[in-house]
């Protein structure tokens, strides 16, 4: 089974109330003090912080930080995020998420987007600083977005990103990419704008 990309955790929240953790603190601290109205304004204040770095950033961004999908012989199993409500039901329970599944039959072209060939450095030196755990991801995705167009024959269109595997790793995503295309029935799919298979850089 190959598999791409990156399955949603508990990142979003963890880095959610990391960044809220010190305002929290400043209301208990302040609470314990008896200094009511003060610490409900930090308490707030943490909810707030915590809100804005959760659905302000990683609610909207979902699809680039986290996005993943699998194929086997038969199959394509991915991360729906087409909705606001799957998204926000990944983030809060990532274990329990369901992945959708699209018959290789049924699909009738895959577009391929993005810098294949000639791909530019992505790789961003890691950095453990809150700043760059919740940037890096998106920063790699942004630079050299690179997607996959599956056209099903009823019309639908479905994107499946491989923008972070190239970020980290791009000559064994090519691998990956020739297999995945390798095991498709090229007379029955168009594959469009990928070049020839066991594509390679030297």
């Amino acid at each position: 089974m190959l598999k791409f990309g990156k399955k949603v955790s508990y990142r979003p929240i963890i880095i959610s109330f990391s960044y809220s953790l010190l305002t929290l603190i400043t209301a208990i601290y302040l609470q314990v003090a008896r200094m009511y109205w003060p610490a409900i304004g930090f308490y707030l204040a943490s909810l707030a912080i915590f809100s804005a770095i959760l659905f302000g950033y990683y609610l909207p961004n979902l699809p680039n930080s986290f996005t993943y999908w699998e194929s086997n012989p038969t199959s394509i199993r991915y991360n729906n995020m087409a909705s606001y409500k799957h998204r926000i039901l990944m983030m809060l329970f990532p274990y329990q998420n369901q992945l959708t599944i699209i018959n290789k039959k049924d699909i009738q072209s895959i577009t391929v987007t993005g810098n294949i060939t000639h791909p530019e450095e992505t790789a961003y030196p890691l950095d453990f600083s809150l700043i760059y755990a919740i940037l890096t991801p998106l920063l790699s995705v942004l630079k050299n977005p690179i997607t996959l167009k599956l056209t099903l024959k009823d019309g639908q269109t479905i994107a499946l990103n491989v923008s972070r595997d190239f970020a980290y790793n791009n000559k064994k995503t090519i691998e990956k990419l020739n297999q995945f295309f390798d095991s498709l029935d090229n007379t029955q799919i168009k594959i469009i704008n990928y070049p020839a298979h066991n594509v390679s850089f030297n």
